[in-house]
């Protein structure tokens, strides 16, 4: 049987693309590895995030009608699962002076979700439309000719190939497939990092709607531990702990360090670890071109960073589209190209100039965090998630009186002045 679509990775992009796809009458195989993807098993924050125009969105949710809303694509995804309101976030510098990020009337700017649910009804939706799931498969090489493509897949054990017209790839930020068909070639590497998340009951000071991070060598660790919401189904008990590392500097080693001895040991005195999963990810810069042939990229396979929910929801929607237009001989790759390069932040080298955002550590010493920090105290900056308007509103309070820290800190000010023009690239 030659399909005229097979999708790799049944993830939020992947289901997406097979519903749509579906719906346009095309007959589509989604390829997965996991046997029960309503379980999810590897590290995942789960939020959906409500800055506008973020990842390509300004996605609403209606909680009453249990809907998640795209204003800028137009479409809706049932969802009745959990959710819980993220309304204010912190960052803290050793001596915890706060940068304090949340809307005056205290409107959310995340939502924590469940995840799984999401999948489970996702693909429910795909398997009513009929869209063959392939489950407990792993699609491991490919080969793209003018008459389609050809995937080696195995399951089971067991090695078979599957034949279609058209491949959309979407296994995730360390893509396999995409390694396999020479997408990742021309790709920068830029890094390996390493996370682990302890779902933790008993600690102090756990708040649901808060995300909190800190900075500085004082917390273990060159990047910040962070505290955010626990699972659908103990959002108000667990809170959710992550740490980030590498091999030389393991996440398991700093959480150690973090809740036994670090000077926030004392929120975690009477806390238990009731779950913990992790992730690894290879950091490529994205894809430009995120085609070739009869084969697109989409989602997290071709980017950056995570494009989170509603990037891998969109990224789905618009590929469907363009798989559609493909087919009937239109440039369908093309325009999808425009798109995503128009919509993810990450695709613009000014975004890619984030070292004097999240890198603080070890280019700014603690004490030099604390100063920093405390030129924020007693502002409340705009309500974000984003990755990209956060250092932004911190830096711009920071500086907005760039003679006083001249004045009173002129070494680090010119610190401040070399990091800032240095890409990420260079910084790594």
């Amino acid at each position: 049987m030659v399909y005229d679509l097979a999708i790799v990775g049944a993830g939020p992009t992947g289901l997406h693309a097979a519903k749509w796809s579906a719906k346009k009458g095309l007959k589509v195989i989604l390829i997965e590895k996991r046997k029960d993807i309503s379980k999810v098993t590897r590290y995942c924050s789960e939020h959906i995030i409500l800055d506008e125009g973020y990842n390509g969105d300004t996605v609403k949710i209606d909680i009453e009608k249990g809907k998640i809303i795209s204003t800028a694509n137009g479409y809706e995804v049932d969802y009745k699962g959990g959710l819980c309101p993220v309304t204010d976030k912190y960052y803290y510098s050793p001596s915890r002076h706060a940068i304090h990020f949340a809307w005056p009337d205290k409107r959310p700017f995340a939502y924590k979700y469940d995840k799984g649910e999401l999948l489970r009804g996702l693909l429910e939706e795909c398997l009513k439309l009929g869209v063959t799931f392939q489950n407990e498969t792993t699609a491991y090489d490919g080969k793209d000719s003018p008459e389609g493509v050809e995937l080696k897949c195995v399951s089971k054990g067991k090695k078979f190939r599957l034949s279609a017209k058209k491949l959309i790839i979407c296994d995730g930020c360390n893509t396999r497939m995409g390694q396999a068909m020479g997408f990742n070639r021309d790709r920068g590497y830029m890094g390996f990092a390493l996370c682990e998340a302890f779902y933790m009951s008993g600690v102090k000071d756990y708040n649901p709607s808060e995300w909190k991070g800190w900075w500085g060598r004082v917390y273990g660790s060159n990047l910040a531990p962070l505290m955010g919401t626990g699972p659908a189904g103990h959002f108000e008990e667990w809170a959710d702990v992550i740490m980030l590392g590498s091999l030389k500097d393991l996440p398991e080693k700093v959480f150690e360090y973090f809740t036994t001895k670090g000077p926030l040991a004392y929120m975690f005195e009477h806390a238990k670890i009731e779950e913990k999963y992790s992730c690894s990810v290879k950091a490529f810069t994205p894809l430009k071109t995120p085609y070739r042939g009869n084969v697109l990229v989409i989602g997290d396979s071709a980017a950056f960073v995570e494009v989170q929910a509603q990037g891998g929801l969109n990224c789905g929607f618009r590929a469907a589209d363009a798989i559609a237009k493909e087919l009937n001989g239109e440039k369908g790759f093309a325009e999808y190209t425009d798109w995503w390069l128009k919509s993810f932040e990450f695709n613009s080298e000014g975004m890619m100039r984030v070292s004097q955002g999240y890198a603080l550590i070890p280019t700014y010493e603690d004490d030099e965090v604390d100063y920093l920090f405390s030129l924020c105290e007693g502002i409340t900056l705009p309500g974000t998630w984003s990755q990209y308007n956060s250092p932004k509103y911190m830096w711009d309070t920071i500086l907005r009186d760039p003679e006083r820290i001249m004045r009173e800190r002129p070494v680090l000010f010119e610190k401040i002045k070399k990091v800032r023009t240095t890409t990420l690239g260079e910084s790594i």
